[in-house]
């Protein structure tokens, strides 16, 4: 008999869940298992209905089929399926899908409740008193904060606790017996039962409870600058750690500030964390954990077998999108699966990487650099480039600039010999010609040695290399916008690929739109169709890279096929690349 059935006599009164109907359960081929942290818990994926209301995909839940005793870690409705998680001792109960109803709550008006009441009421993880009532803005005490935790863990109590403040015949006595065992509950002489619980004690409680499935990793040293809380220096060393793990989902406290701009005023994030937890505010804590920490694969992820082995991913900062992209498409609460990076290497470094085999698979705007073939070549590594998306190089300047292009020619006159200083020598105004380049190791300086640097054959003029460099992708934007000059006239040029340029337009529009424009080459201006139809002389590809002694079914040649698929195609298009319209013929 599970522990939350023994608390009858509980402060915190009965579940009253009501049993509903079951649903559709997996069908007769195995469920997707998935085993949790160190194996103390399982996760299943359990079929159901498609085509479901809003209302019934809200209710819905998983319990034991031979009890009908809710399984308290069970997800929300994703795409025809519901994951449940339990104890590994149970992983051989039969579950099904049922639909429970809305609790009407003595005590409020619904639906006045906190977001999150409802499916954590159907999950048995939160209860009212004896007489039905929530009591939403009740403190809540270190007993009934323990009971939460416990129930959302299936915890089963484990004999004496060893508290001085705890005898059996207190209603907490499995409580904090089954807390302490787990390792929820700290291992001190007294439990504390009735003493109000705090936003830092909570919040630990919950981040130990996730740790103990296996959904996050508590980390041992925090850095309190990363947390968004103008209060963090007042969170205490034992709680840094959980606040860091659940950074965004703590609660907290909302303070205008005294910034002023248009509409409403600008507010900032409070930890408070001595601050005493209310039952809503445990609520809101918990639904909140429930919702974003669990990393749940999508079924295209479980076809790939990525639920098992991701690859491992680098690039270039302007193919980032496509990794972001791909983690979204193939993972619920994609950044926080443990190998998703948070960014790219710079074109040269992911590449030096991957040749020295520290990742898998590279989204690369340009193909390697002879210098880069060369270091393959020494390290006997072939490379494979599969093309997944249209891209291409462009070159931008000043709004003001009356000048609508340039040719191939010009554009290689001005970064190979320095052979202009005047717009007017390449039939634009009288005004100063102000070149930008990029730095030598990045993924846009790859694309100058392919279209102008005769693959490495030409180097930059000297005097750009040595005066105006831009050193990230971002900044070859914002430093061409600088550079303007009214007084004297004086007008930049700088270069990217297209889809940085157009994502960032739509970013930062103030930077791009309206202070930079795209130039045209040899009489084409780079758009969606001129770069699809190739009339864009600088049209070429987005990659995906790996080493051509991938075994077949390698998790790297599977991303590269995939990439090439209809989803994966969609992923192009979603994330502002150009979709390979007949990927059979692409080259």
């Amino acid at each position: 008999m599970k522990l939350w059935k023994r608390w009858t006599a509980a402060a915190l009164g009965l579940l009253l869940l009501c049993q509903g109907t079951a649903l559709a359960a997996e069908k007769d081929t195995e469920p997707w298992t998935r085993t949790e942290g160190d194996g103390s818990y399982v996760t299943i994926r359990l079929e159901t209905e498609a085509d479901l209301t809003f209302i019934d995909s809200r209710y819905m839940a998983v319990r034991y089929a031979d009890t009908k005793e809710p399984v308290a870690l069970s997800s929300e409705y994703l795409d025809g399926y519901l994951f449940a998680t339990v104890p590994a001792e149970d992983a051989d109960r039969p579950l099904e899908v049922f639909t429970g109803d809305r609790f009407d709550w003595t005590d409020l008006d619904y639906p006045t409740e906190p977001t999150g009441t409802d499916s954590l009421q159907i999950r048995g993880i939160i209860q009212g008193d004896d007489q039905g009532r929530l009591n939403q803005d009740a403190l809540l005490t270190r007993a009934e904060a323990f009971a939460i935790v416990v129930r959302l863990l299936s915890l089963e109590p484990a004999g004496d606790p060893g508290y001085e403040d705890v005898s059996p015949a207190n209603w907490y006595y499995d409580v904090a017996s089954a807390a302490r065992a787990a390792g929820i509950a700290a291992a001190d002489t007294t439990f504390r039962p009735n003493d109000m619980v705090t936003r830092a004690e909570a919040t630990t409680m919950v981040a130990r409870a996730l740790e103990a499935v296996g959904w996050l990793e508590i980390p041992e040293d925090g850095d309190r600058s990363q947390l968004e809380l103008v209060d963090a220096e007042d969170i205490p060393d034992w709680a840094l750690g959980a606040y860091m793990a659940l950074s965004g989902l703590c609660p907290v406290t909302y303070r205008d500030t005294e910034e002023i701009v248009e509409g409403p005023p600008v507010q900032e994030q409070l930890a408070e964390p001595d601050l005493a937890v209310t039952r809503e505010d445990m609520i809101y804590l918990v639904d909140r954990a429930l919702r974003w920490v669990p990393v749940y694969p999508t079924e295209a992820a479980i076809q790939l077998g990525f639920d098992e082995e991701m690859p491992v991913i680098d690039g270039s900062t302007s193919t980032y999108p496509y990794t972001d992209g791909l983690y979204r498409a193939l993972f619920t609460n994609y950044t926080r699966h443990p190998q998703y990076p948070e960014s790219h290497s710079k074109s040269h470094e992911s590449y030096e990487r991957l040749i020295r085999g520290e990742v898998d698979v590279l989204f690369a705007a340009t193909t390697a650099s002879q210098e880069l073939e060369a270091l393959a070549a020494e390290q006997g590594v072939e490379l494979t480039y599969v093309s997944i998306a249209y891209d291409a190089m462009v070159f931008f300047t000043n709004v003001e600039n009356t000048t609508e292009g340039l040719t191939s020619q010009q554009i290689q006159d001005i970064y190979v010999r320095n052979a202009y200083d005047n717009w007017s020598q390449v039939g634009g105004p009288d005004a100063a010609l102000l070149p930008y380049c990029r730095n030598t190791d990045s993924g846009s300086h790859g694309l100058m040695e392919q279209y102008f640097l005769e693959n490495g054959a030409l180097s930059l003029s000297p005097e750009i290399l040595q005066g105006n460099v831009s050193l990230a992708m971002s900044t070859a934007l914002t430093d061409v916008a600088q550079a303007l000059s009214l007084d004297p006239p004086a007008y930049a040029i700088g270069y990217s690929v297209y889809a940085y340029f157009e994502g960032y337009q739509e970013m930062m529009g103030d930077v791009t739109e309206n202070q930079v424009k795209l130039l045209a080459v040899d009489g084409v201006l780079p758009t969606d169709e001129t770069i699809a139809d190739g009339s864009y002389p600088l049209a070429s590809y987005n990659y995906v890279v790996f080493r051509s002694d991938e075994p077949e079914d390698s998790p790297a040649r599977r991303l590269a096929d995939f990439m090439r698929s209809e989803q994966g195609q969609e992923i192009v298009e979603l994330e502002g690349f150009l979709p390979i319209p007949n990927q059979e013929n692409a080259d």
